[in-house]
């Protein structure tokens, strides 16, 4: 299985306008093979910060993901309203 966090960090003021603007992302992503989760998270000590934690089957699917047109548009969406550059994280967990 795949994890990835992308941490999204929105101009002062702008984080409902991020979250208002994944709602699309979220339910289209849900529904793609291989998405197991796949939820928007925003931090409790810093209200302009948000995380998109994912997990998938594999890093096939996780490709796939990142071609989709929905995936292009949210990026496309959101740049106004964001600080910096997203932070993106895979890590390839091992069930114990």
């Amino acid at each position: 299985m795949i994890m990835v966090t992308a941490t999204i960090t929105s101009k002062p003021g702008k984080r409902d306008e991020i979250i208002s603007k994944s709602h699309d992302l979220i339910k289209s992503t849900r529904l793609e093979p291989g998405c197991i989760s796949y939820d928007l998270y925003a931090r409790t000590e810093d209200e302009d910060v948000l995380i998109m934690l994912e997990q998938w089957e594999n890093r096939e699917v996780l490709d796939a993901h990142m071609k989709t047109e929905h995936f292009k548009v949210f990026g496309t969406v959101i740049e106004e309203f964001v600080a910096k550059e997203i932070s993106i994280a895979i890590y390839s967990v091992e069930k114990v």
